[in-house]
């Protein structure tokens, strides 16, 4: 097991126990104390995780988080729902990514397509699609350290004028009546704008995000054009 591995098998545990030894840890990890402390004095660094004497605890929840550490959490689960999305994908497509980190287990998946274009807000995917040669259309705006990504105004004003075949995301929270809201007002307002572009938009629900309702609704499942996809 690589240092990132470990990394993210330690932020699965700390995200739902919150709290967890060293020595714990170890025995489930199958790696010396040293090494995970060691591991944790770097995870620290970032501000989500504190160590105490002989363990850590999580200070954050996960939409607090950087993406960067973010796309480790329940990547399984993200790479599961990614596949499920198989049925949505074929050639000669214009695609719309989110900012989130489950979105970017889908980028892979995309090379089995041809003459694809993919629009996003997010600095972070366009960075991994690059590198495997698939055309990317950023779109401006202010950037948001926490997501990479870009929001605000100018960017609303861009994803008016963009026409989409189908458009994938999340949100933090999808509720048992069908509403699919968040937390983050900028983030919200240009999803909202894409979906009334896209002829689809495909929303993959990680389990700890469904039966849960935020302060901004963005749709519903009721919606037309809307799909919910979920990992039994």
């Amino acid at each position: 097991m690589d240092n990132n591995d470990r990394k993210q098998d330690i932020l699965n545990v700390l995200y739902k126990s919150g709290r967890v030894s060293v020595k714990t840890l170890s025995k489930t990890l199958y790696v010396s104390e040293m090494t995970i402390r060691r591991d944790l004095t770097e995870m620290e660094k970032s501000g989500y995780i504190k160590r105490y004497r002989g363990g850590a605890i999580l200070k954050a929840d996960a939409r607090e988080m950087p993406i960067t550490e973010r796309f480790l959490i329940d990547a399984n689960e993200k790479k599961r729902l990614c596949e499920l999305c198989k049925p949505y994908l074929k050639d000669n497509l214009t695609i719309y990514l989110d900012s989130s980190s489950t979105c970017l287990y889908l980028i892979p998946l995309l090379t089995q397509y041809k003459n694809l274009l993919v629009v996003t807000n997010s600095v972070k995917a366009l960075l991994n699609i690059s590198s495997l040669h698939i055309p990317c259309t950023l779109i401006g705006g202010e950037y948001y350290e926490q997501d990479m990504c870009l929001v605000g105004s100018i960017a609303e004003q861009y994803a008016k004028d963009i026409n989409i075949d189908v458009s994938f995301m999340t949100t933090a929270a999808y509720s048992n009546d069908g509403i699919i809201s968040d937390f983050d007002v900028r983030q919200t307002s240009i999803r909202k704008i894409i979906i009334k572009n896209s002829k689809k938009t495909v929303f993959m629900f990680e389990k700890n995000k469904i039966g849960k309702k935020l302060t901004y609704t963005l749709c519903r499942k009721t919606d037309k054009n809307v799909d919910i996809i979920t990992v039994k």
